[in-house]
């Protein structure tokens, strides 16, 4: 692939993936959609998949051409209602996404795609000639023409305009091109009424822009060069209708209204795949006159507004029967053409086609280059390189520290003795400002990493299809806050941990149809996914109302694989033996298959969400099912923190885990089983000592401070010496033999200069043997 542009091949990989996921979601739909919403669906489907074979034509992928032709075949049976939507149907075109997809990322891996296989093309072919199964009973039709044909020709030639005729690809999108002008004429009429009022007429005049140059685009990829010239004097008028003096503005208006009509017209011939023209130079000029602010002399306005007068006034509707479709062109301004351009359009008439085609196209790029700047819709968005955005961030990062350790500088400054208060002002004052700035490009650069979950979520009524196909299951799921946004690592890690969660409640979860009968359910069971933001963190939870997680059958597991033992398991919480789901090879699996059993799968979860400084819960009942939560924050690259100390040493605690900090007193602290426990106002809390979980010597906590931690629905006190401060911390990774089962989740850098290690509160937290917390 080295030979292909590089940027036209990123566009491709970019707007073709996004197609690719589209359509996958849309597949799924369509299966359950009603008989009244397939239709559309099926249009959405395969305006996808045109799309996409269009591109790979455009870049001569031809193995994606091939195969993508072929289901597109099969697709275009479907929307038109030939073929029923069925099971085995609905998994040979979600089988062809999955094609599709894999070609894409061959592409995007620097290969040329394989070409399918050939049994998956005939198939395909078999759907489209009505030979398996969903077919309508309409499709061995006979292909002999009859006298209604004939009769339909001779109705054809009575049809204005004249027949178009394009390239195959172009003729496929027709009806396409028909819906669009009729949607853009309906867009038309608002933004011509906003015209007419003096406090709207401004925004007006830039939604007319934007239609207009979309018109123009349109037009001319479908060689319709009479509508390409409208839409062209349209795109020129429309930006100085805003200024346009008060008496010319109703002409204005109602030559835009006969534009409009025009268009309409347009789309209704194109529905019997014809275009039309018209005479419309007269029109043209006389729109650019009055944009320009020009009256017009010698003019019929006795029309009363109606746009057909208007017409017939221009001398539009005097030419009946055009003899040539498309070869009116838009004039470069209002003046008269010149004798010059008269002989050139007289030659180029009188040149042969190829060379009048060739003149056509200079004329269209000359028109192009003299339109106005100031006719160019405005984007809205744009696509930014992931790179640049991981630069900025680790930018900002930096920024971030140093923000910090101006403001310890600035801290230090107030506080020397004979210091000038004045100057001591000043410099707070510059530590303040830099503070306020860096926050707040700290947020926007946080806020263009954000994407929605839905871009997760989307891909999973797919995967929950698959299985309850594979399972002989009937799964519905259901999905909620999908607009809720988290930082794009985030997104990323969390794809594989959603995944796997969704595969066990679908596969041990919920039961087959006649057990959930049994059981006095109904036959199919929910999944329900849910997100939702709280404080600075986001709540996923995963809910089945399956079979549910019985403490027996794991704790059973658990010894089995020597990972407690009978007194510890008599001690531990239902909650805590649920946890052994996410120990590595564990799995209750009585035989290993395609979906699960080989127990790595709730291990990779307990590990991306380790990565994210998430935490996990389980709440289970027998028979009613499962709710697994995670909790994660926001963002994992720059986060609040509170710094303690240590024995001398500086950590930092995750502000989003603080509840509160207290100094207990004396009387408040106990031991309950040998362990030390702090009574807060109505509630016991379990004390862990920093110094005790890192192994340096201990000191009695009355004397200290108890930050009040809560991970999921446990809280602690963790006791520390003394209080830092809060900041704004930049995470920075460790490698793994120092992390793996510590205590520590990353590192920072402080406002001196010197290192901070991240506490990770869910292993501190932890109640841990001696031999064990001496090798954390």
């Amino acid at each position: 692939m080295s030979d292909m542009d590089a940027s036209l091949l990123q566009d491709f990989l970019t707007e073709s993936g996004e197609l690719i996921e589209q359509l996958d979601q849309d597949l799924v739909t369509l299966e359950s959609a009603d008989e009244s919403e397939q239709p559309d669906i099926c249009n959405a489907c395969f305006r996808a998949l045109h799309t996409i074979k269009g591109a790979a034509g455009f870049l001569g992928i031809d193995n994606i051409i091939e195969f993508a032709h072929a289901a597109e075949d099969a697709l275009n049976k479907l929307r038109k209602g030939e073929v029923e939507v069925t099971a085995s149907v609905m998994d040979l075109l979600l089988t062809s996404a999955d094609v599709v997809r894999g070609q894409i990322d061959q592409l995007g891996a620097g290969d040329q795609p394989d070409a399918a296989d050939p049994a998956l093309i005939q198939q395909l072919h078999d759907v489209a000639e009505g030979k398996l199964d969903g077919a309508g009973a309409g499709q061995a039709a006979s292909e002999e023409p009859t006298d209604d044909d004939a009769d339909a020709t001779d109705q054809d030639n009575d049809l204005p305009g004249v027949p178009l005729e394009l390239g195959p690809q172009k003729m496929d999108l027709i009806e396409f091109m028909a819906s669009d002008l009729k949607d853009y004429a309906g867009q038309l009429d608002e933004a011509i009424e906003g015209l007419a009022n003096d406090a709207t007429r401004e925004e007006a005049g830039q939604q007319l822009i934007e239609i207009a140059d979309n018109l123009v685009k349109t037009a001319e990829f479908f060689e319709l060069d009479a509508l390409t010239a409208l839409c062209t004097a349209l795109l020129t008028a429309a930006p100085k209708l805003d200024a346009l003096d008060h008496a010319l503005l109703p002409e204005a208006i109602v030559r835009i209204k006969a534009i409009r009509k025009l268009i309409q017209d347009q789309g209704e011939a194109l529905d019997q795949v014809r275009a039309l023209s018209w005479p419309i130079e007269t029109l043209v000029t006389r729109l650019q006159e009055l944009s320009a602010g020009n009256a017009l002399e010698d003019v019929d306005t006795s029309h009363d507004d109606d746009p057909a007068a208007v017409l017939t006034i221009d001398g539009v509707t005097e030419a009946a029967a055009p003899e040539v479709a498309g070869k009116i062109e838009p004039q470069a301004d209002a003046a008269p053409v010149p004798s010059e351009a008269k002989a050139d359009e007289a030659s180029t008439n009188e040149a042969p086609p190829a060379d009048r085609r060739a003149n056509d196209d200079r004329r269209k790029a000359e028109d192009r280059r003299k339109a106005p700047a100031a006719s160019a819709a405005p984007e809205q968005t744009i696509r930014v390189e992931v790179g640049r955005l991981e630069d900025l961030l680790n930018l900002v990062g930096q920024l971030v520290l140093s923000k910090n350790r101006v403001n310890g500088i600035a801290r230090d400054f107030r506080e020397l003795n004979g210091m000038d208060p004045d100057e001591a002002e000043r410099i707070a004052e510059a530590a303040s400002d830099l503070d306020r700035i860096t926050s707040e490009l700290q947020v926007g650069v946080m806020r263009t990493r954000m994407q929605p979950l839905a871009k997760l979520f989307d891909r999973y009524p797919r995967v929950i299809r698959d299985i309850a196909r594979a399972t002989s299951k009937q799964i519905a799921l259901e999905m909620n806050g999908k607009d809720t946004e988290v930082d794009k690592t985030v997104l990323e890690l969390l794809a594989d941990p959603l995944v796997h969660i969704l595969r066990n409640s679908a596969d041990h979860g919920i039961e087959a149809p006649e057990d959930r009968e049994a059981a006095g359910k109904d036959k199919q069971g929910t999944i329900t996914l849910t997100a939702e933001h709280q404080g600075s963190h986001v709540r996923v939870a995963i809910a089945d109302d399956g079979k549910g997680l019985s403490r027996e059958v794991l704790g059973a597991k658990a010894l089995e694989k020597g990972l407690t033992t009978p007194d510890q398991l008599d001690k531990l919480s239902d909650s805590e033996v649920f946890r052994f789901i996410f120990e590595a090879g564990f799995s209750t699996a009585k035989q290993v298959s395609d979906l699960s059993g080989r127990g790595v799968g709730m291990d990779v979860v307990r590990t991306n969400i380790a990565k994210l400084n998430g935490t996990i819960n389980i709440d289970s009942a027998a028979g009613q099912g499962t709710t697994i939560e995670i909790l994660i924050p926001l963002t994992v690259a720059i986060m609040p923190a509170m710094v303690v100390e240590s024995n001398g040493e500086q950590y930092a605690i995750p502000l989003q885990t603080i509840l509160e900090i207290v100094r207990p007193e004396e009387s408040a602290i106990s031991s309950v089983q040998g362990k030390r426990v702090v009574r807060i106002r109505d509630s016991v809390l379990p004390l862990v000592d920093l110094r005790d979980r890192l192994g340096q010597p201990t000191q009695d906590p009355h004397e200290r401070f108890a930050v009040v931690v809560k991970v999921g629905g446990h809280l602690a006190g963790l006791v520390v010496d003394r209080l830092i401060g809060q900041q704004e911390i930049v995470i920075k990774p460790l490698d793994d033999d120092y992390t793996q089962g510590g205590p520590f989740s990353g590192a920072t850098i402080r406002e001196d200069g010197r290192v901070c290690l991240i506490l990770d509160v869910v292993e501190v937290m932890k109640d841990r043997e001696e031999p064990t917390r001496q090798a954390a």
